[in-house]
């Protein structure tokens, strides 16, 4: 089965975008080695000379997705526009790549609370890099001497805010009657977010 994958992509990034689209549409739990094969059209050999095992493409397929959520964290580096529209374009990238992959969002914070190898550098980076730019734009925006625990626990709210509706998955709509999924929907959501949590 030709899946249309670009033909300048090399095999290994055949593979990886192959094992995404399965996870993000079928579950990771109907990944097979046959299916990624057949979809990135190399031979199961292939993925074996690669990668080793259909783990290990998953592991790594999670860590790409993983790669790609950290590039929302960019924007907060704009200092020269204000905290608020910095954190704002931050939640609007990060709950648009969520809703990407939703599958694979909801697979990936499993692996977070699982401690797999896919998710540490997700985990460290936000220890050591991604807390502190949210921190200092939260901070901008309060305008007040908040402690670093009421930081972190608005930061976590906000995370929170934007995990919860893609966990829920299709039955956000008939529970909170929004379609989290339509995107002038969730920006109106992400804005009361922003209004309510930094008392913008």
């Amino acid at each position: 089965m030709k899946s249309g994958l670009d033909n300048k992509s090399t095999p290994k990034e055949k593979i990886l975008d192959a094992t995404l689209r399965i996870i993000g549409t079928k579950g990771v739990q109907h990944v097979t080695s046959r299916k990624i094969a057949a979809m990135a059209d190399v031979n199961v050999a292939t993925i074996n000379y690669y990668f080793g095992s259909k783990d290990n493409v998953i592991n790594e397929a999670l860590k790409t997705f993983a790669d790609k959520l950290l590039t929302s964290f960019d924007y907060l580096d704009d200092l020269g526009i204000p905290p608020e529209v910095r954190i704002r374009n931050f939640l609007r990238s990060y709950a648009d790549y969520t809703l990407e992959y939703p599958d694979i969002f909801r697979n990936f914070v499993d692996q977070v609370l699982h401690d797999s190898a896919a998710t540490i550098e997700y985990f460290e980076f936000m220890k050591q890099i991604g807390l502190n730019k949210l921190k200092v734009s939260v901070q901008e925006i309060t305008r007040t001497q908040a402690s670093e625990t009421e930081l972190i626990m608005k930061i976590f709210q906000m995370f929170s805010c934007l995990e919860f509706p893609v966990l829920v998955g299709a039955k956000m709509k008939s529970l909170a009657h929004f379609d989290y999924y339509d995107q002038d929907c969730r920006y109106r959501y992400i804005d009361l977010v922003l209004k309510s949590l930094l008392n913008t």
